[in-house]
This record gives C-alpha cells, sequence and structure tokens, in this order.
C-alpha cells in the first residue's frame, strides 16, 4: 500500500466512526476532528517532513469518492496543521445522497474508450477539461500529447492547472483507465543540484521547480544561455544561499539570475533569497528576464488560489526588479490570476 493510500484509509476510518458516533443517519463530521484523531494515533508519521503533502493527496482522493467538503472551493478552506488547508467538514454522499444526475456529453473517441463506469462528480469535472483539450487538438490537425513533458507541464496545457495532476492516482481515477503515460506525462525524478555548461563567463541561473530544472538544462543543451542551471528545492530555496554562494564561487562564476512562479508568493521567495545572498555574501541576485518575458507572452494564466495572499508589498520591495515584471504582477493580481513558471517552456 502506497504511503497517500495509507493515509487515505486512515481518515476514510475516522469519519466513518465519528459520522456512526452520531446517529446513524448522520452524513456530516467536523475535518479538523477527523484530522486529529489521525494525527494523535500516527504522531510518529506525521513528524516525517513530506507527511502535509501525502495528507493532502489523501484528502483529494477522499472527495473522489464517498465523501465532498464543506465549503466545496479550496481558497475557503481555513490552514490548520503545517500549512494543510482543511473544509469546515466532511459530508458523507454514498448511500445516503441520491447521486447527482448530469446531462452526459459527447466524449472525445481516446478517452471514451477509457471510461469504465459512473463517474464521481470531481472525476466527470476534469475529465470535461480534458475532453475539451482532445477535441482542441484534434479540430487543429496537431498530436494529443506531444512529446514527453512532467506531469505538471501536462496539467497545465490541459486543465489550466499545474497541480491538477499531482494526486493522480497510478492507475488514474476511480473509473478512468488513464496514466501518466497515456498522456505523454511523467514524474520527474529529483534532480542533481546543479547542471555546469563548461561557460563561467555567462550567468547561472537557480530555480525551484523541477521540471522547470530539467526544462532549462535542456533549453542549455541546446543553446547555452547559462553556465550552470541550479534547482532551489522549492519554497526552502532561500535557506539554500550559502550553498549557491559556494558553488558560484567553486565554478567562478559572477552572476545569478533566478526564474520562479509570477504571483506574489514567488516574488516573496526570490526577494528573501536576494536579501541574504546580498547582506551574507554579497551576491547581487536578479531576475532572469527573458524567461519572465516568455512567461508573460506565453500568459498561461491560472487561478491564484492562495498565491496571491501572502502578506507582502512587492510594489514596494521589490523595486530592484524589472519594471515589466513589477506591472504585470500588479495586472495578474487585481484579476485575481497567476503565472506558474511551468508555462515559460510548453507550448
Amino acid at each position: 500500500m502506497s504511503d497517500v493510500m495509507r493515509w487515505l484509509a486512515r481518515l476514510e476510518l475516522s469519519a466513518n466512526k465519528h459520522r456512526l458516533a452520531a446517529s446513524k443517519g448522520a452524513r456530516t463530521v467536523k475535518a479538523k476532528a477527523v484530522l486529529d484523531e489521525v494525527l494523535q494515533a500516527h504522531r510518529q508519521e506525521a513528524l516525517n517532513h513530506n507527511a502535509p503533502d501525502l495528507l493532502r493527496q489523501a484528502i483529494t482522493q477522499l472527495l473522489e469518492g464517498d465523501w465532498r467538503a464543506q465549503p466545496k472551493r479550496e481558497t475557503s478552506w481555513q490552514v490548520h496543521w503545517r500549512g494543510l488547508s482543511l473544509p469546515n467538514a466532511f459530508v458523507y454522499e454514498s448511500a445516503t445522497a441520491p447521486a447527482k444526475i448530469t446531462p452526459e456529453i459527447a466524449w472525445h473517441p481516446w478517452l471514451a474508450a477509457r471510461i469504465t463506469g459512473q463517474l464521481t462528480a470531481p472525476v466527470k469535472k476534469r475529465l470535461h477539461l480534458l475532453n475539451a483539450y482532445l477535441f482542441r487538438r484534434t479540430r487543429s490537425g496537431k498530436p494529443l500529447f506531444p512529446g514527453t513533458l512532467g506531469h505538471r507541464e501536462r496539467a497545465l496545457l490541459i486543465f489550466g492547472d499545474e497541480k491538477a495532476l499531482d494526486s493522480m492516482p497510478p492507475n488514474g481515477w476511480t473509473h478512468v483507465s488513464l496514466t501518466l503515460a497515456d498522456m505523454g506525462a511523467i514524474r520527474r525524478a529529483p534532480p542533481l543540484p546543479y547542471e555546469s555548461s563548461g561557460r563561467p563567463d555567462l550567468p547561472a541561473i537557480i530555480v525551484e521547480n523541477s521540471d522547470v530544472y530539467y526544462r532549462l538544462c535542456q533549453i542549455n543543451h541546446d543553446q547555452t544561455r547559462w553556465s550552470l542551471v541550479i534547482y532551489g528545492a522549492g519554497n526552502k530555496v532561500s535557506g539554500q544561499a550559502e550553498c549557491v554562494s559556494q558553488l558560484l564561487d567553486t565554478e567562478q562564476v559572477k552572476q545569478l539570475l533566478y526564474f520562479g512562479d509570477l504571483d506574489v508568493a514567488g516574488l516573496k521567495i526570490v526577494h528573501l533569497l536576494r536579501c541574504k545572498l546580498l547582506d551574507v555574501y554579497s551576491i547581487k541576485l536578479q531576475l532572469d528576464e527573458w524567461l519572465y518575458n516568455e512567461l508573460i507572452l506565453n500568459h498561461l494564466v491560472t487561478s491564484e488560489g492562495n498565491a496571491n495572499n501572502e502578506r507582502f508589498d512587492f510594489e514596494l520591495l521589490c523595486n530592484w526588479m524589472p519594471r515589466f515584471v513589477i506591472q504585470e504582477m500588479k495586472r495578474l493580481k487585481t484579476a485575481h490570476q497567476r503565472l506558474p513558471q511551468e508555462g515559460v517552456t510548453v507550448s
């Protein structure tokens, strides 16, 4: 049993226990009570650094089965534990509430062959987006899934959300025989810390996303733009300032660039990294203007989610950034949108 499935089984057991303890016909349980019980029962495992992500995936799968969230929109959920957001309640629907009947749609033949049974509402919603994508590609005479992309790159193209495939089970959603490989997508292995082109005269670049790390390495193979492509390991990148400084010194590289998400959270990450590099190591980090310009031109926007809710005055603190980046960020914030970095090179 995978780690996600183990946490899912624990959540389901606790949720059903709370429901049945209330009364035979009870359908609603407090989500916080369910999670607290699971964390208490499995305290040691909950200390692992990956526990919040595993639980996040397990909750997603819980809500694709017999349960739904109240409220439904994740943006209305409250942060409860180590950055993990929860709805107010889980509502049991299986056998208690009648199945929602929605008008059937014409499935693309490629997708129709993979649907094996009755779909839950969340799965059907995702398949509608995939279905529309398939018909668009067919009408334009383009291959359905050209090449091989990291799963977040592919998810952004299909669903308009780079995280849409993060919690997809290995063999597809319920009653859908579908894998990442079917969509020309793969889960990237954790990348090496950096890749060198042997050109110390060029600037280095640091990114905090593994899919984009691999994409920039590929660009650098085709036409050398950077001396080093450095993987910064997510939002913990600011804690790697010392390692970055040592690497630049060893490789004798004088200039450091950065590329990441264009949202308030992304600008906060790079600002904190820049401050630490400048204050402690006298390294003047700058944004890679070419990559940010490409990201803006491609304009693969997504809903902002919580990414623009950070308490960070980017207009005041980020005057070191190119003006066109700040102007675009202001437009995105007004429109409640963001530009995930995966949108820089996909087509």
